[in-house]
C-alpha cells in the first residue's frame, strides 16, 4: 500500500502543478519537467518488485527529460511510440513477475498492491476479516468463494487507478458497495441473496478503471 500512496501523492502533486498556472499568475516550467512523473511511476514500480518494468518507464521518462533540458537531441515525433512500447513492456514484465495464472493464498486479511502488474489471490480462511486491494496500471483478481468472514461480516477497501479489480464472492454473501467511481465503473454481475449468510462491505475509489463483483 505504501507504493500506492506514493503514486497517489505523485498524481496530486502533478495535478497541483498543472492547476496552479490556471488559477494564479504563477508560471511553472511544466513543459520541461513533466517527464519526472514517468520517473516517479517507474521508481514506484521498481520498488514494488517489478524491476524490469520500472526501469523501462524510468528510461522513457529520463529520455524525454534530457530532451526537454536540451541535453540530448532527437526527433520527438518518432519517439512517442517508444513510450507506448515501454509502458506495454512494463505491464507484460509485471505479468511474468506475478507468475501469470498463479494464485497465492491471502489468509485472514488481504494486502494486494498491483502496480504495472497482475495479481491473483484467494482466501479459504474461516476467519476472514477483509483487507486492502489496489490496482495502479494493473489488475487484481480476488477469490473469496471459499472464505468465511468473522462474525458474518468483512470489509474490503479497493483502490483502482487506470486498472481493474475483480472480486469473486460466494453467492450467499450480500455485498454493500460504498466506493465511488470517477471516469470508471463498479459493476455487479450477481444476484443479491434473499437471506445472506454473510455481508461484505466494499469501500474505496475507482478512477479511470473498473471494479467487477461476481460469484
Amino acid at each position: 500500500m505504501a507504493n500506492d500512496r506514493f503514486v497517489g501523492v505523485a498524481l496530486i502533486l502533478l495535478g497541483v502543478l498543472f492547476l496552479a498556472p490556471r488559477v494564479s499568475g504563477l508560471e511553472l516550467p511544466l513543459e520541461q519537467w513533466w517527464p519526472l512523473f514517468l520517473v516517479v511511476i517507474g521508481l514506484a514500480s521498481a520498488s514494488s518488485g517489478n524491476l524490469r518494468g520500472g526501469v523501462a518507464v524510468i528510461a522513457v521518462g529520463a529520455a524525454f527529460l534530457l530532451y526537454n533540458l536540451d541535453i540530448v537531441e532527437f526527433d520527438v515525433s518518432s519517439l512517442w511510440p517508444v513510450a507506448l512500447i515501454a509502458i506495454g513492456a512494463a505491464m507484460i514484465f509485471g505479468y511474468w513477475r506475478s507468475g501469470g495464472d498463479r494464485v497465492t493464498e491471502a489468509g485472514d486479511e488481504l494486502n494486494v498492491a498491483s502496480l504495472f502488474s497482475e495479481s491473483s489471490q484467494s482466501s479459504t480462511s474461516e476467519h476472514f476479516r477483509g483487507g486492502n486491494v489496489s490496482a495502479t496500471f494493473g489488475s487484481a483478481d480476488i477469490d473469496l468463494r471459499s472464505a468465511a468472514p468473522v462474525d458474518g461480516a468483512a470489509s474490503v477497501n479497493a483502490s483502482v487507478l487506470f486498472g481493474r479489480v475483480t472480486l469473486r464472492v460466494p453467492p450467499d454473501w450480500a455485498v454493500e458497495v460504498r466506493s465511488s467511481a470517477t471516469f470508471g465503473s463498479i459493476e455487479s454481475r450477481r444476484a443479491e441473496p434473499a437471506e445472506p449468510r454473510a455481508r461484505l462491505t466494499l469501500t474505496g475509489s475507482c478512477l479511470f478503471g473498473g471494479i467487477l463483483i461476481t460469484s
